[in-house]
């Protein structure tokens, strides 16, 4: 057998290139990291990000920079997300707002959520409740319920945005108790917090983070939880599914992704550093000063278990008739 140059060279040439390929994930990373976040700052989403961001820093010895990408309902930053080079260094920090509810509302989306991202993990979620302000004469949710069947349409229930985990937890419960609410979306929480605080609208939907600080303040009541268990945070406050209302269970989970192709020695260290981030009893106590309840898991089937998501939230999108604006 005859060895040529050319196959001496083009043999060594594959070697070196391997090696440097094994040796640059090996040393992985070479340089700091962005976690890009489909929200403004300040939101409930950014405050999480910034704790994980800022652990993840520690823990991989770089910079870990928070970009902030808001608008176009997550997917602005979503895309941009699904386009860059799968070399773990650009990560992504979103939830359903940005895997699910999209696709089950928008006639195109400019990704695909289950094919075009590589999970690190589901990080935890943010509890939605339900409220009212706090001298309402309706003080359960039982009173609501009837209250509204007497007058269908009468009463009003606000939503932090068209196509939101909020909007949808509201459609949830207005199709489970058999009622028929007003739906008033605002732009975000705060203005929808602030009108029910004057009075301006009757009930909304917000998350835990949002509603706890009015609830010390005593601007608000919480009547009801969207979660299966009562969350650690409102002990006190039952879920809807206590109260009769079998099969509401509805949060905004946390998850960490990275553009799909990751090599797996880095996806590996990626997500070791975002488990050991999570399980910390001291960042624990700082997501708890903000709401969130951290759960670290991975995802044995990530393209599976949006598909089968998504489905769910298209089928109550159709039901109430939630569209894009």
């Amino acid at each position: 057998m005859k060895i040529t140059a050319l196959t001496v060279a083009l043999g060594l040439l594959g070697l070196i290139s391997g090696n440097s390929l094994a040796q640059a994930q090996a040393v992985y990373p070479e340089k700091s990291l962005q976690l890009i976040v489909p929200f403004p700052p300040g939101g409930a989403s950014d405050v999480v990000a910034r704790i994980i961001g800022g652990e993840l820093e520690t823990r991989l010895g770089k910079p870990v920079v928070i970009m902030n990408r808001p608008g176009g309902g997550t997917t602005i930053a979503a895309k941009e997300v699904a386009r860059s080079a799968p070399d773990g260094y650009t990560l992504f920090f979103s939830s359903n707002s940005s895997f699910t509810l999209p696709a089950a509302v928008k006639e195109s989306v400019p990704y695909d959520a289950a094919k075009d991202f590589e999970p690190l993990g589901r990080v935890g979620k943010i509890t939605l409740a339900l409220v009212t302000y706090k001298d309402n004469p309706i003080t359960d949710v039982a009173s609501l319920v009837a209250e509204a069947k007497a007058n269908p349409d009468k009463l009003s229930l606000a939503s932090f945005g068209v196509a939101t985990v909020s909007h949808f937890a509201g459609e949830l419960f207005k199709s489970g108790a058999g009622i028929k609410m007003v739906h008033l979306p605002y732009k975000g929480s705060a203005p929808a917090m602030n009108d029910l605080i004057g009075k301006h609208i009757q009930y909304h939907v917000d998350t835990v983070i949002a509603v706890k600080p009015q609830i010390e303040a005593g601007t608000v009541r919480v009547l009801a939880v969207f979660s299966a268990k009562r969350t650690p945070f409102l002990p006190e406050v039952p879920t809807l599914a206590e109260l009769g209302y079998a099969g509401i269970d509805f949060s905004s989970w946390g998850a960490v992704v990275t553009p799909k192709g990751l090599p797996a020695a880095v996806h590996d260290k990626l997500s070791a550093a975002l488990e050991e981030t999570i399980n910390s009893p001291s960042v624990a106590e700082r997501f708890a000063k903000v709401g969130f309840e951290p759960s670290f898991a991975p995802y044995s089937d990530w393209a599976g278990a949006i598909g089968k998501e998504a489905a769910e939230m298209k089928e109550i999108a159709q039901k109430a008739g939630i569209k894009e604006e």
